[in-house]
């Protein structure tokens, strides 16, 4: 049978072999663009992708900061946190609010290095700030390791050599297993070792209530304890010196909360929201010539 006739073409055979011939050179041709196309490294051709998400956005380094901290919190909702404890005070009647306290963020002046430099704005930064806050007030007990590599990012970190002197001066317990506390009020002198046990108070070598006779001294001496509910744990054996009963069971107070800390610093925040952790340098003002005392003046007579 004739290919024409199936083709439906009026064509005669030598035109046939023509066009036949085309279409043929068109296919090789075809193949080889494509093979050369193959071969054709595309990788210059390729589009360039922005290395940040929020590349058009006002300010992108902030912008993916953001970002990042809402995905965290969003992911962490279900976390339990810190909740604010209310405490009352019998004596004074007024309620005080206890707040978990907050960390040495980094300052707007820093963040503007790594979050966009003059593009910051300061409503930027308190949204960040607000942010950090958020996602630290999630229970330390349950915070993991994404969470406290990204809030590190944001402390303010002094510098080198302020934390090298800081390793030096963390104290540590002594061979023994004692926790040494030194504190002075007054001209009174406080030297305080704690240790585990089951509660014991001694004074000078004599039990508490037998050195200090005023109740309002031994409640100084028992407040560390109180405060940070460790009440039965510590035994301590206090060496006083110097000055009066009440300076010496000030002296005593701080001293002790100083040796907490060396067994557990954690305790810090609880400990100087209660003003434990200030040394208190108030003295008795000294008596000027011509006085009677430090500010009394004798009467005035005219005549």
């Amino acid at each position: 049978m004739n290919i024409c006739k199936v083709l439906n073409l009026h064509l005669k055979p030598q035109r046939f072999g023509q066009l036949r011939n085309f279409h043929i050179c068109n296919a090789l041709k075809y193949e080889n663009e494509r093979r050369s196309y193959r071969q054709f490294d595309h990788s210059s051709l390729s589009r360039t992708i922005p290395a940040l998400p929020t590349f058009y956005s006002s300010n992108p380094p902030h912008e993916y900061r953001i970002q990042r901290l809402e995905s965290l919190i969003k992911k962490y909702a279900k976390y339990p946190t810190v909740q604010e404890t209310i405490r009352f005070d019998q004596e004074n009647g007024n309620m005080t609010i206890n707040k978990r306290e907050r960390p040495n963020w980094i300052s707007i002046d820093q963040y503007k290095m790594i979050g966009g430099d003059t593009r910051l704005k300061p409503k930027q930064y308190e949204n960040l700030i607000r942010l950090l806050n958020r996602l630290y007030q999630i229970d330390g007990q349950l915070s993991n390791l994404e969470i406290k590599e990204e809030l590190n990012k944001y402390l303010h970190k002094p510098p080198l050599s302020f934390q090298a002197e800081n390793l030096h001066q963390q104290k540590q317990l002594d061979k023994y297993g004692r926790a040494l506390g030194i504190s002075h009020r007054k001209t009174a002198r406080a030297k305080v070792y704690v240790v585990r046990g089951s509660g014991e108070v001694l004074v000078n070598g004599r039990q508490l209530n037998q050195y200090f006779l005023k109740m309002k001294d031994r409640a100084n001496i028992l407040k560390p304890l109180q405060v940070t509910q460790t009440s039965g744990e510590f035994n301590l054996f206090i060496l006083v010196s110097g000055g009066g009963l009440t300076g010496q069971s000030e002296a005593a107070m701080q001293a002790i909360s100083k040796a907490l800390l060396i067994w557990n610093p954690l305790l810090k925040p609880c400990l100087r929201q209660a003003g434990l952790m200030t040394r208190d340098y108030r003295h008795v003002e000294r008596k000027k010539p011509g006085h009677k005392k430090a500010r009394k003046m004798p009467t005035w007579v005219k005549r």
